[in-house]
């Protein structure tokens, strides 16, 4: 069974997979990766290192920045990419990243918590609200100073829309569409890029799908992997 490697967003664990993982886990083999480094690149370079062979690779936001450059890394090793909520584009404020950073590292780290937790998920969904909150049960468990590494890297991250013709394997782009990290319409314009890209959006959902809509996100895997013929 191919393996599926899932990379949370940033300040997530594997909790933003909990109702996910079991679900697929008779057409693919889950495995999540938390890389921690401070530039795409190097994540990238940590997830090659501890998957051996081709794979299958998903990541949300940050992780899905992470997932791109990886298909990106090893085309032939990746034998499916599938992103939620992590657009192509460069980093539209380098200074706004920089101070999350600084955030995370002086003792502000609640901060960015609470930031995020206000927008993190369409609060007028049914399950907006708990959502959100899991997400901050999170980042509170979470380590500051290696999601600030993580923040460093979003920070500096390179524009790749110029790049997305080169991946060539099949691609799933799920999207919430009241994403207010990532819009859905950038989602839609790199499904015309991507060669063999299929774009799913999902009504009622914010930046976290796995969380607020699992079984739509489920739904929609489970039609996309069997159509590659994982």
């Amino acid at each position: 069974m191919r393996t599926l490697v899932m990379i949370p967003a940033l300040c997530c664990d594997e909790g933003l997979y909990a109702g996910i993982a079991a679900p697929l886990s008779d057409l693919v083999s889950p495995r999540i990766i938390i890389p921690c480094e401070t530039t795409l690149a190097r994540c990238a370079e940590k997830v090659l290192s501890e998957v051996e062979g081709d794979f299958i690779i998903m990541g949300t936001s940050f992780g899905g920045h992470v997932a791109r450059e990886v298909a990106l890394a090893a085309p032939e090793r990746v034998k499916g990419l599938w992103i939620i909520g992590a657009g192509p584009g460069g980093i539209a404020s380098p200074q706004a990243g920089a101070e999350r950073s600084a955030k995370l590292r002086d003792g502000r780290a609640e901060e960015v918590y609470q930031q995020f937790h206000r927008i993190i998920t369409h609060l007028p969904g049914e399950r907006g609200p708990e959502a959100a909150d899991i997400f901050l049960a999170m980042a509170r468990r979470g380590d500051p100073e290696k999601i600030a590494r993580q923040s460093d890297a979003l920070a500096v991250r390179p524009d790749r829309w110029n790049d997305l013709a080169r991946i060539a394997c099949p691609t799933l782009l799920l999207w919430g569409v009241h994403d207010q990290f990532s819009p859905a319409a950038d989602a839609l314009r790199m499904a015309g890029l991507i060669p063999h890209a299929r774009y799913v959006e999902i009504a009622d959902c914010g930046h976290l799908p796995t969380l607020e809509t699992p079984e739509e996100v489920v739904e929609a895997a489970r039609h996309w992997l069997a159509d590659i013929k994982v």
